[in-house]
């Protein structure tokens, strides 16, 4: 075999190892196999633009191909948009012995809303630009009832009600299904009862689809 022969068989090595890995790391960060994609000697991620850092991953300086790959994904492939409640517990799910690492909810729970207070403070705020400038925020608001929260307080309020808004109509899926397999599986237990009593729509109507988290609420 040629020199010239050798070089080429090397690089489709090298290329089918790290489309292995990309489909690895894709799949670890909550994504499809499919994602991946290896067109003319180049390995490509096939997710939606708001899934997308925004950044391109030119040079990287790396050891190894697992490491090369792992920076590129870390660099240009955010979280899927509907991982943005999963580490969110129950009560039960707490409680349970050893730890729930199912973490199913089905359409039509009303999660306990303290609860999802405490999370939104000391876990959400951590990854959620929206309320982490409202933390620095020195900014008041006077409610319908004369009652005067904090910027933070808000923003709180208002992703609380977003995130069990989104829980009752389409619950969670659990790790182990897709969100196709999910939307299957609570295509007829979705509840036809609205979640308040004041609300005239939403954004979890049949149309909704579980893979691509919210519709008209990017700040979740």
């Amino acid at each position: 075999m040629s020199m010239k022969g050798i070089a080429r068989k090397l690089a489709d090595v090298v290329l089918q190892k790290m489309y292995e890995v990309a489909v690895e790391k894709m799949v670890e960060r909550g994504f499809e196999p499919t994602s991946v994609k290896k067109i003319g000697g180049n390995i490509t991620f096939d997710v939606d633009n708001s899934e997308r850092t925004g950044m391109k991953a030119d040079f990287i300086k790396s050891d190894t191909i697992e490491e090369y790959m792992e920076r590129r994904i870390d660099g240009e492939i955010d979280k899927p948009k509907y991982t943005y409640d999963e580490d969110f517990e129950t009560e039960d799910q707490k409680k349970s012995s050893p730890a729930d690492a199912n973490k199913m909810i089905l359409p039509g729970t009303k999660v306990d809303i303290e609860a999802l207070e405490d999370w939104v403070m000391t876990t959400k705020i951590d990854s959620d630009p929206v309320l982490q400038e409202a933390r620095g925020s020195v900014d008041m608001f006077v409610g319908g009832d004369g009652e005067v929260e904090t910027a933070l307080e808000r923003a709180v309020d208002s992703t609380v009600f977003k995130v069990a808004r989104k829980i009752y109509y389409v619950g969670r899926k659990p790790p182990y299904m897709t969100p196709e397999e999910w939307d299957q599986v609570i295509l007829n237990e979705r509840p036809t009862e609205p979640y308040s009593k004041n609300e005239t729509s939403h954004p979890y109507g049949s149309d909704y689809k579980y893979r691509q988290g919210p519709i008209d609420e990017a700040e979740i």
